[in-house]
């Protein structure tokens, strides 16, 4: 196939704006996995109050997976919104559930119904590199960005997210729960 001077220049002028590209994309940053929290450390036991549907994402949008009777001991690990997070200790597929379908289960404190502050005073840590939310919930405005290991001065919990103090005198601020960790003084 022979092409014409045109044709010449318009794929020579194509390739080198491929090549520019794909050039210019940076390099993404993949986190070591000594970096990545472990699930069995995050992961609560939990019973379901009412027969529900395990979703295969965080929201009724999401095809049902499975059914999962009343009282059946489920292991959350995190939260989306008002959906939790679920794995399975045998093998079974993760999936999601409306919060308003769980309770603690054994070896969790009862908390107050789901929603209403309560007292968890002290110092955190981050576990992961995270954002610093001006209300308790993904779709208030981020204020800071914060890095794996930052301590925290948590003066509550509400929805899931912890209220934090800014030491420098800034409005509070609100921490995804599964983000950080409690830190004995010592």
């Amino acid at each position: 196939m022979a092409l014409s001077g045109r044709n010449m220049n318009r794929w020579t002028i194509a390739l080198a704006m491929l090549f520019l590209v794909a050039g210019c994309k940076k390099a993404e940053e993949v986190a070591s996995p000594n970096d990545l929290p472990d699930l069995n450390k995050q992961t609560r036991p939990y019973v379901t109050v009412e027969n529900t549907k395990l979703r295969s994402g965080p929201g009724p949008q999401f095809r049902s997976i499975a059914d999962i009777p009343a009282n059946a001991k489920i292991h959350v690990v995190g939260r989306d919104g008002e959906y939790a997070l679920i794995v399975s200790k045998k093998g079974n597929a993760p999936g999601f559930i409306e919060m308003a379908a769980i309770k603690p289960g054994e070896g969790e404190p009862e908390k107050p119904e789901f929603g209403e502050p309560r007292r968890v005073e002290g110092k955190y840590e981050t576990i992961a590199d995270t954002q610093v939310r001006s209300g308790p919930g993904l779709h208030y405005p981020t204020i800071a960005d914060i890095d794996k290991g930052t301590k925290l001065n948590v003066v509550e919990e509400e929805k899931g997210w912890l209220k934090v103090e800014s030491r420098r005198g800034n409005k509070p601020g609100y921490v995804e729960a599964s983000s950080a960790k409690p830190v004995n003084d010592k």
